[in-house]
């Protein structure tokens, strides 16, 4: 066999193996439904599933149509089948946007109605013009010829009612075409918008499979997306002074991942998959004593060519040949970013809320409400007033065995007697077991408070100086009912040795000698009034005075 032969015929048996090659590698684009989200706080976890037909052989199947928010770090696939998964691998396809989505096809539909409708209703219009022009042209009846009175009257008859009918025509002709230019306004405008979210590029995933024989496979890709997530929101519902709070527990879910989730489980979970789980290490802390670098007068000198001050004592302690350490220069803070003043509190195990029913969340960024939870708690109320600060009582409602409901940190709006009354944030992260709701004024309690001037007094003692303070409140309800009334005052905490202060009177209060706070529980009878005083004094030396600040 000669070469050229031989060259041939080893050229036919590189084809054959690699038309074999090939016929191995089948690849399959794969189009995949989102089954189920679990929301984090930040981020969510999606999870995609698909059937596939697999011939017999290895193929590469690729699952389009991805959101290009996914971490592939985080990507999981699984598949029931005899099959074995060789590889994943995760790309991003620049060449290839979102198919178009159906909201956007039914908007086009929509835009070609509309402008269809006005065009129609325009040929119209126009034709009407065209009418009431030619009957305008024909004023002149009879030409050579008289008419008689009949004949006049019908005629004047006929161009009123049929000029009339044409113009109340063209009247609603108009109002009409108002109304379908106005909805092909905000239809291209919504286009516009679902347009922009759709030319962008796609997300695929890879995978290799092998199977022995040709079987129906089901597949399971789970991953993280970022830009979503959920935040709490509450409505506390109060039937009036006597019944128990009702809480209803809701999340507002967003996210802009590229993918609506179109009737999906959803799961809300307060973990944070952001927050590492590693814990932190101390690295050993050193202290030492501080030895200042001497400064050499040629360096004093320079520096206050510069500009640099030095204190009197530095100068004072300056010698002929060496001068005091200048004082520790601080060091310049580094910029701050909005890491720096959040701060991130997590429980050690998440909890999880399984919503009952599919959801449907847009991808455009914008909170969807989702129930949670409805809980009644154990609600005791009372009024609470400080009057030093404001002379209303306040009806409070402090919310009992709170903790068991795992909440969590947010905005809480506020319904009293079947009104809107405000809002309030709820702080999940306080650690008593009762929290305090503010439910607004009850203008039925009226406070007064005012300074007793025969107990305000200053004097002299010695080398000291003794200044008293006195303060009458005056209480009165004007309910039918009994109210349980939490009145707050305060007396000063003194932050020197050399000023005391002594509570003098304060019948029937708690005090807090470290804040400095007086309280008083009352129980007042329907139209009861009563009062309580409050007296104290501050001891300062002579020739100095006093500030308060707080």
């Amino acid at each position: 066999m000669n070469t050229n032969k031989k060259t041939i015929l080893t050229l036919a048996i590189l084809f054959s193996l690699m038309v074999s090659s090939w016929a191995t590698d089948k690849e399959k684009a794969i189009k995949s439904k989102i089954k189920e989200v679990t929301v984090f706080l930040n981020r969510a976890q999606v999870t995609n599933t698909a059937q596939v037909y697999l011939p017999a052989g290895k193929t590469l199947l690729v699952f389009e149509g991805l959101s290009t928010k996914l971490a592939k770090q985080s990507l999981q696939v699984s598949a029931k089948g005899n099959l074995t998964i060789m590889s994943v691998k995760h790309r991003i396809n620049y060449l290839k946007s979102f198919s178009k989505a159906r909201r956007i096809k039914q908007l086009e539909d929509s835009l070609e109605y509309y402008q269809d409708r006005i065009a129609r209703v325009d040929i119209e219009k126009e034709v009407l013009n065209s009418e009431e022009k030619m009957i305008l042209a024909n004023k002149k009846m009879g030409g050579q010829k008289g008419v008689s009175a009949t004949e006049l009257a019908e005629m004047a008859t006929f161009y009123r009612k049929r000029l009339s009918e044409i113009r109340f025509a063209v009247l609603r002709h108009n109002k009409v075409l108002r109304k379908y230019r106005q909805q092909k306004n905000k239809i291209k405008y919504q286009l516009r918008i679902e347009n922009k979210n759709a030319n962008k590029p796609t997300s695929e995933v890879m995978v290799t499979v092998s199977a022995k024989s040709a079987i129906n496979a089901n597949f399971e890709l789970n991953y993280i997306v970022m830009n979503a997530g959920w935040r709490p929101i509450y409505d506390l519902r109060a039937k009036d002074s006597k019944s128990p709070i009702q809480l209803s527990y809701k999340a507002e879910v967003f996210q802009n991942t590229g993918i609506d989730w179109k009737n999906v489980d959803i799961t809300l979970s307060t973990g944070n998959p952001t927050q590492s789980g590693y814990k932190p290490s101390l690295n050993p802390w050193y202290v030492n004593l501080y030895y200042p670098r001497p400064v050499k007068v040629n360096d004093y000198l320079k520096g206050r060519a510069a500009g640099i001050s030095v204190t009197r004592e530095q100068k004072k302690s300056i010698n002929a040949n060496e001068l005091p350490p200048p004082p520790p220069r601080a060091m310049k803070p580094k910029s701050k970013t909005v890491a720096d003043f959040t701060k991130v509190i997590e429980s050690t195990f998440a909890t999880k809320f399984d919503i009952s029913i599919p959801y449907s969340i847009p991808s455009n960024g914008k909170p969807q409400l989702v129930d949670v939870k409805s809980h009644t708690l154990k609600t005791i109320y009372n009024r609470s007033a400080v009057p030093k600060l404001d002379k209303d009582a306040f009806l409070m409602a402090r919310l009992v065995d709170w903790e068991k409901f795992n909440l969590l940190s947010g905005k809480a709006n506020i319904y009293f007697e079947g009104t809107f009354v405000g809002e309030t944030y709820l702080n999940a992260n306080n650690t008593k077991d009762t929290l305090a709701i503010s439910l607004g004024r009850d203008k039925r309690i009226i406070i007064d408070r005012k300074q007793v001037k025969e107990f305000s007094s200053k004097k002299f003692f010695g080398s000291k100086i003794k200044q008293t303070y006195g303060y009458e409140i005056m209480v009165r309800n004007t309910k039918n009912e009994q109210v349980e009334l939490v009145i707050e005052e305060q007396i000063p905490v003194s932050k020197n040795n050399k000023v005391t202060v002594e509570l003098l009177e304060a019948k029937g209060a708690k005090v807090n000698p470290t804040t400095g706070k007086v309280t008083w529980k009352l129980t007042l009878q329907p139209k009861q009034a009563t009062k309580v005083l409050l007296k104290y004094s501050i001891k300062y030396p002579k020739g100095k005075q006093i500030s308060f600040w707080g």
